[in-house]
């Protein structure tokens, strides 16, 4: 279970609150995320792979290519997602550090994408649409 995130004590100025508190519990919840991305997209597969029966009704009702697209799909969503993070930290790093040029627009591009919190939440969500659709034809499809 994740640590428990301790409450702001609205009492103290914001001087003496430490706002990398909360960026510490994004990270831990994100890596958390992240495992059980890892987890489901191996396991899905690996699971109507290995058992026969599973792999055999779905494969007779016309599902199995669709189930085997979206846990890809989801999977290389996430793939995408950390490439693309890689990258962007990697510009924005070579900025702070190297004394890069930064009016370059690979440098003004990784730090925008660097602010957009928004394409990690569509990578998390379509991962989650795409896994779940899979594990619901799974359960639904397979008695």
């Amino acid at each position: 279970m994740a640590e428990q995130r301790p409450k702001r004590n609205h009492t103290r100025s914001k001087e003496e609150y430490d706002v990398s508190d909360n960026f510490s519990f994004y990270l831990e919840y994100n890596k958390v995320l992240r495992a059980w991305f890892v987890a489901f997209g191996i396991g899905g597969p690996a699971f109507f792979l290995i058992n026969e029966h599973i792999a055999h009704r779905l494969a007779e009702l016309g599902e199995l290519n669709r189930v085997a697209t979206l846990f890809l799909v989801g999977a290389a969503s996430q793939i995408l997602g950390a490439f693309l993070n890689k990258v962007v930290n990697w510009y924005v790093y070579m900025s702070e550090t190297a004394g890069a040029n930064t009016t370059q627009w690979k440098y003004k591009a990784a730090d925008w994408l660097l602010k957009q919190f928004w394409i990690d939440m569509a990578i998390d969500v379509l991962t989650m649409g795409c896994f779940g659709v899979a594990a619901w034809h799974v359960l639904v499809d397979v008695p």
